[in-house]
């Protein structure tokens, strides 16, 4: 197992309690704060089957009331989460969950891979300072590098997100919130420890021209939740769709990110991340990895659908590289 991000744990968990042999590997460290705290509640069943639920419910992650969205008219629109007979979302303590589905696994090694190599039926993997570990199948879970590079990857969009921490100046506020405007859009939501996160999604060529904390400042719903920031720590991570050509291949396959990579603003990324993992798992002990990839590939193409859609229902900026590109 190449990483061990939520996609990659949730495979390691599947596959011992099949009882097969995983060694994972991921030199990351868990304890850091990184973008994606949201947990829509479809992921609620993945946990209970990863047996992590109690864990997650000790874990003081918390459920959100809703989702205020400023999307295609000026008017906010929201949807309260009491809707979802699934229960409610999430907005995660991203380190405590990581953390948790690393300790499900059990042993991580912290080692940094420098060489992998198929002899036969036979993997060899080379890490600094260490011995070869041979192992008979790979799962790519090393996120949107995939660090495997097996197979091309195809990009089809290239937007970036902006994220700062922030002191949450109103923590009660449990809603969470989709704000569009002419550059592209914001989002924000509170997570535990009384902090805020708030992130702005725009087009790679757009974001070294815009200022964050100006931009802020002129939204009508997310300036005002964050209580007008200033923010000294920015975090610039990709966010764009994208792809392997080829999910899987004789004794590898890829999960999450690394096998497909989702916009923010379809709220998959973990939901997708668990279930991948599982379903990756499930393939592998029951020799079923085509099937597998052929679903993971046409999951990605109905997404793209229904993410062009959503897009497509902002049109007061015709004028805006970022919505025009969109609108195509």
């Amino acid at each position: 197992m190449l990483g061990c991000g939520p996609a990659g744990a949730a495979a390691a968990i599947t596959l011992a309690a099949r009882g097969i042999s995983v060694v994972a590997i991921d030199p990351r460290p868990s304890g850091e704060w990184e973008p994606g705290e949201g947990l829509p509640a479809a992921a609620n069943a993945a946990l209970r089957k990863l047996g992590v639920w109690p864990s997650f419910q000790a874990g003081g992650h918390l459920p959100a009331s809703g989702f205020l969205s400023c999307w295609g008219s000026a008017e906010p629109a929201f949807r309260p989460a009491l809707l979802d007979p699934r229960g409610p979302s999430w907005q995660l303590d991203r380190a405590a969950f990581n953390q948790m589905l690393r300790d499900a696994v059990g042993s991580v090694l912290p080692y940094r891979v420098t060489e992998v190599k198929r002899d036969g039926p036979q993997w060899t993997i080379a890490a600094a300072d260490k011995p070869p570990i041979s192992v008979n199948f790979i799962i790519d879970a090393t996120g949107r590098s995939g660090r495997l590079r097996r197979s091309p990857r195809r990009v089809d969009s290239r937007l970036v997100g902006i994220a700062a921490l922030l002191p949450d100046p109103f923590p009660g506020e449990a809603a969470s919130i989709v704000e569009a405007v002419p550059e592209g859009w914001w989002y924000a939501s509170r997570v535990p420890h009384d902090r805020l996160v708030v992130a702005f999604f725009t087009d790679a060529s757009i974001a070294p021209t815009v200022n964050w904390t100006d931009l802020l400042g002129k939204t009508g719903f997310v300036g005002q939740r964050a209580g007008w920031p200033s923010a000294e720590k920015l975090r610039t991570v990709a966010a764009g769709s994208s792809t392997l050509e080829s999910i899987a291949g004789p004794g590898w396959l890829a999960v999450g990110d690394a096998a497909r990579a989702h916009d923010p603003l379809s709220s998959r990324g973990l939901h997708d991340a668990l279930t991948s993992g599982i379903a990756a798992a499930e393939a592998i002990s029951e020799n079923t990895v085509t099937a597998y990839a052929e679903q993971v590939a046409a999951d990605y193409r109905a997404y793209l659908k229904d993410l062009d859609w959503y897009y497509r229902q902002e049109t007061r900026f015709p004028d805006s590289p970022f919505w025009a590109l969109r609108q195509m």
